[in-house]
This record gives C-alpha cells, structure tokens and sequence, in this order.
C-alpha cells in the first residue's frame, strides 16, 4: 500500500493545494472532485502574505500572481458616516514588514492556477464527474456514486463546510450556524460608481453588518460582500440607513448570491486511522479575517511536512492536527470576536471608531503578526 496514492476527497484549493504538497514530497495523489467540470464559480478573495508563502512553497504562486490585483490600501469606513476611520497602505513598507505582499483575486483566478499546477504533475491524478458516494476508513477506500471502488494508503478529507466525511471522523457534532448571511456580488468594473474606489480594499462598518468590497480578475470585475447579522433581513432593509457613497455602490447592477455564514466548533479530533481532514471540513471560519483560502494553503504545506517526517501515517496525521489546531481556533474565535465589532451600534458603535482612529498603523499591522507573519517549517 506504500505506492498507493493518497485518496483526496474534493476538488476546492484545499484538495488541490494537498495535493501539490504530496507532490513536493513525492508522494502519488489521486483527487476526486463530484463536478463535472471546473467551472468559474465564487467571488472575490483576500492573499495575505501567509497564502502567498504558502503558495510559494506549493510552487503556485507564478501561476497565481498574475491573475492577482495588488489593492494599495485598505480602507476601514464608517457605513452611516462615510468617514474614514483607518487607512492601512499594503505597499513596500508592508510587504518588508511580513516578506510577501497582499493580493486579492477571484476564487475561480485561485483555482484555475492550482489546477495548471496540479496539471503539470504526474503523480497527482485528477478526475471530475467523481462525487465519493460511501467511505471506508477501515479500509481506506472511496466508493463512488458509479460504483466503482478506488483503495489509497491514506483518505484526505477536502470537501468542504459539509463534509460528509466529517461525520464518520468525529461525528454530527460541531457545524453551527451563525445566523448571519452572506450576500456575494460579482460587476463589471465599468458599472461600478467612482465612489467604491477600485484601487483599495474598503470596508464599511454598519450597525448590524458590514460590506468589504475590492477589484478582481486584473481589475476588470467588481468584487463585494455584504453581511447581514439577522438572516429574516432584506439586503435593501439591513442597509437602508447608510451614507450616500456605500448606497450608490449597493444600487448598483450587481448579480448577487445569497449565502448562510457557517463554522465549527473546534475539535482536536480531525483524524481517524489513515483519514484526515483538511480545510474547511477540519475547521470552517466566518469569513471576517479573510482567512478561509490561506487556512486550506497552510494545511497542504503542513500535512505534507507531516507527512514526510513521520514514520507511520496514523501518527503523521495527529502531528498535523496538532500542529494546525491552536491557530486554526484562533481564527475561528478571532473571527467571530471581528463579526461583533464590525456590527456594532450606538455607544459600542463610537467606542470602536474612537480606537480605529486613534490607532497608529504599525500598532494595526503588529496586531496582525500573528496571522500574517506564518512561515512553513524547513523540511
């Protein structure tokens, strides 16, 4: 079972990017992805430094970059006011400070460039049209719904918030919904109002939500995200308080899709006899770091190291769990502190702007160390 591949369970950037990792090790993956085809499918994404180092050491990053906009700024405004709370530049001084730069692309840019990576590796297969219908982990095998049976040395779990897999490693325990929902919108640049300013990263922080909005797909389309913390609310309705410029850019003709937020509780058990999860299946976040991408990068880099230094498989993959699992709930708990602050109203509401101000950037950007400044361990 030695040459055997490792059984990848989902297509997304984690199942791709651990297959990469696997491949930087020489170890032989075949990935399983239940869509017919790779569609262009998502919204826009954020790169910090972190995901860009972790691109790099996948050997992605080339392929990435240039599908990539590089924001100069980013900007933290009040929703009612239109005021400028912080401003946060992204240049050369920041890109010294963590060693790689901040980049935002569209998700599709993300996994179009992993798949020419994936694609240019012989030991990683990869087949579309294959949704993984049952799961032996005793056995380490995949049944697909066609019927056909695939046995590996070990199963990696990368299909996502709804893992089925999940269940069978630590049962139906830990998926909770936050209430609050994601409205994700897609526009041509051309359509977009002066006012959303498509050089930088914004975001409007309103009472009950907050809206983050930027360029993707090399400036050429219009990526927005909107948050509503009660779910029974109407886009229009959560909104209908704001300053003129954030209404402009609301009213604008934008193709939105509609979806709720999701994370996990934490839990240490992401691994069971050679199956192991990876991404969000292992530990789904609310998207307010912008963090979900870099965590699935971060993953491949570690299994895979997890991987070549150990002797045995079962013991490689609770390393690795152990390993990722302290800073995986950080962002999970960060995460959902960021939610409450960004939605705050009356005295919090003013409070929180009053600190936003009074900030100086390098206190801003230190805070964020901790995130940004994540480095693979040399093999």
């Amino acid at each position: 079972m030695a040459d055997s591949p490792f059984l990848i369970a989902g297509g997304g950037i984690a199942g791709l990017a651990a297959g990469l990792g696997l491949a930087r090790i020489g170890k032989p993956s075949h990935i399983f992805e239940k869509a017919p085809s790779f569609e262009e499918v998502g919204a826009g994404l954020q790169l910090g430094p972190n995901a860009v180092r972790a691109l790099q050491w996948l050997g992605a990053w080339d392929a990435v970059a240039r599908h990539c906009v590089a924001p100069a700024e980013i900007h933290v405004r009040d929703g009612l006011t239109g005021n400028i709370l912080q401003r946060i530049p992204l240049g050369t001084e920041f890109e010294n400070r963590f060693g790689a730069p901040y980049r935002v692309a569209h998700r599709a840019d993300l996994q179009n460039a992993l798949l020419e990576s994936v694609r240019s590796k012989p030991d990683i297969k990869l087949q579309t049209n294959a949704e993984v219908a049952e799961v032996s982990i005793a056995g380490t095998t995949l049944t697909l719904k066609s019927g056909k049976d695939f046995a590996g040395q070990a199963i990696i779990a990368a299909d996502g918030v709804h893992s089925r897999i999940r269940n069978l490693v630590i049962g139906e325990q830990g998926k909770k919904q936050s209430g609050h929902t994601l409205h994700r919108g897609l526009a041509p640049i051309g359509s977009i109002p002066a006012a959303a300013n498509a050089d930088v990263v914004t975001l409007w922080l309103c009472p009950g939500g907050h809206v983050v909005h930027y360029c993707v797909s090399g400036g050429k389309q219009f990526n927005i995200v909107a948050a509503v913390e009660d779910a029974e609310i109407s886009l229009g309705s959560a909104f209908q308080s704001v300053c003129r410029p954030l209404t402009d850019i609301l009213a604008a003709k934008i193709k939105w899709t509609k979806w709720p937020a999701l994370d996990f509780t934490p839990t240490r058990s992401w691994s069971k006899k050679h199956t192991v999860l990876v991404g969000d299946a292992a530990h789904a976040s609310l998207p307010y770091l912008a963090q979900g991408a870099a965590m699935a990068l971060e993953d491949a880099c570690v299994l895979s190291s997890a991987v070549q230094g150990a002797g045995e498989l079962e013991s490689a993959f609770q390393d690795f769990t152990e390993l990722r699992f302290k800073r995986t709930m950080a962002i999970q708990r960060r995460s959902r502190q960021l939610g409450k602050a960004y939605h705050a109203g009356g005295l919090l509401r003013h409070a929180r702007n009053a600190v936003l101000k009074a900030s100086p950037v390098r206190s801003l950007t230190k805070q964020m160390s901790w995130i940004y400044g994540w480095r693979q361990q040399e093999e």
